[in-house]
């Protein structure tokens, strides 16, 4: 037996839809306000109608009384009689003069007084015409001596009108139902169109395929401009996942390279007689040591570019941290013979941490005392200016200096330049230099100084703290 297909999940599935709600909604509130519109159309088509003919039976009735007052039943009849052949109003108005038993003396239709009462109002009646029964809205008038005056209008057009008025407006609205349903359904089809893309791209991205790109749309509607987020988020992605495999490969590597000359060292002190084993020994400290410092500057870095270090800043002179930090270079920089050249200017005032920054400008100086030397000498020239927004740290050496090409990859994790590859380090000095200054809200630079390399550092200028105070 075949199933049948139940409609209800489908449709339930359609209202799940966020475009379609919106567009059936937005089709609904332009239901609402034609409704209200022929609502206010309506009231004043049929309102004006209305009050006219009331305005008439009211001003026919005052004009025969006035007639009957004057001229008696005679000249009532001849009023009435005129009236009914000047060819105005003659499709709808009504003037009767008759009796309780429904003798006519003048009119066009006969009431049943028996269902009919005199009073000053207006009231509507069942009359008759020809065989005709319908409805008209009279008053009535007690003439005496058993004559009664009705004089009114016929509601039978007014009643054509409002039937067809809604009639016509009942088909306007179920036409713009129809409509803002099959919009709906358009625009749900055409969104789920577009929003498709956007899904089939988070599940590439999911999948791990983060190469796949949206193609480009000529169209700058905001689907179009989701479409560029996502592409520049995915790029971004790309170049994220390769960063972190980068790092992954250049730890592995930095971390196996002292952990096997350990192994090794720790191989021939076992192997090495008894004299020989302290050396060895103290070759297997010297390698753990230089991995715990590389542990505690990876460390530093993940901390740093974490952000955690902003919690403990605060207003500080980086001239006293400059000072501080060369002193304690003071004796190194004496027995390398380090020809050093500072101009320093005063307030260099920015919001950090010290001890953050004292860690960039000791890697700083730490990398000129291993390239910054031409073989002879060592000469460092430091300049601190400040500006109206800046701080600005300068160091240049009159080194060898870095290949161009290798300018615009200083900083990078584990990057080192091609002539730098015999000397002892691992990439991750400059690195943590340039993520404190992004900490700092600031940058750092490189440029060849020829002869030498120039490093600029360039900080937020900040208040100092009775300025803030006051």
């Amino acid at each position: 037996m075949p199933l049948r297909l139940n409609p209800l999940p489908r449709a339930w599935q359609a209202w799940q839809s966020s475009s379609f709600r919106l567009a059936l909604c937005f089709g609904l509130l332009v239901l609402a306000i034609l409704a209200g519109t022929f609502t206010v159309y309506y009231v004043e088509m049929v309102g004006t109608a209305s009050q006219q003919l009331d305005d008439y039976a009211l001003r026919t009735s005052k004009r025969l009384l006035h007639t009957h007052g004057q001229q008696g039943d005679a000249g009532l009849q001849a009023e009435i009689t005129q009236l009914l052949g000047d060819g105005i109003d003659s499709q709808s108005e009504v003037l009767i003069f008759q009796n309780r038993q429904g003798q006519v003396w003048a009119g066009n239709a006969v009431a049943d007084m028996a269902q009919v009462r005199a009073s000053p109002g207006l009231q509507d009646v069942i009359l008759e015409q020809e065989a005709r029964h319908f409805l008209g809205r009279v008053q009535v008038h007690d003439l005496g001596q058993d004559r009664f005056l009705l004089a009114g209008s016929d509601l039978q057009p007014l009643s054509d009108i409002r039937d067809r008025y809604f009639k016509a407006t009942g088909i306007a609205l179920a036409l713009v139902m129809a409509l803002s349903l099959a919009a709906a359904v358009a625009f749900r089809y055409l969104m789920d169109q577009r929003a498709a893309a956007l899904r089939r791209a988070m599940r590439q991205a999911g999948q791990g395929n983060l190469h796949f790109r949206l193609p480009q749309s000529r169209r700058s509607d905001e689907f179009s401009l989701l479409e560029q987020d996502i592409n520049t988020m995915l790029e971004q992605l790309e170049q994220l996942v390769h960063g972190i495999r980068h790092v992954s490969n250049m730890v592995a590597h930095n971390l196996r390279t002292p952990l096997s000359r350990a192994l090794h060292h720790v191989q021939l002190a076992m192997d090495a007689p008894e004299a020989q084993r302290q050396s060895q020994l103290e070759l297997v400290q010297e390698e753990l040591q230089q991995l715990n410092r590389l542990f505690a500057k990876m460390l530093l870095l993940a901390e740093v570019e974490s952000g955690l270090g902003q919690q403990r800043f605060a207003p500080l002179n980086l001239r006293c941290v400059l000072q501080e930090v060369l002193e304690f270079y003071d004796p190194i920089f004496v027995d390398r013979q380090v020809q050093l050249q500072i101009q320093a200017q005063d307030d260099a005032w920015v919001l950090g941490d010290s001890h953050l920054l004292a860690n960039a400008l000791s890697n700083l100086l730490d990398n000129f005392l291993k390239y910054g030397g031409d073989g002879a000498c060592f000469a460092l020239e430091i300049a601190l200016q400040v500006s109206a927004h800046h701080v600005t740290l300068q160091l240049r050496d009159h080194g060898r200096g870095v290949p161009a090409d290798a300018l615009a990859r200083m900083g990078q994790h584990f990057f080192r330049a091609s002539t730098h590859q015999q000397l002892a380090g691992h990439g991750i000095g400059l690195a943590s230099v340039r993520a404190i200054a992004r900490l700092h809200q600031g940058c750092i630079t490189w440029r060849l100084a020829s002869p030498g390399l120039a490093t600029t550092l360039q900080l937020p200028r900040a208040s100092a703290p009775g300025q803030n105070a006051a």
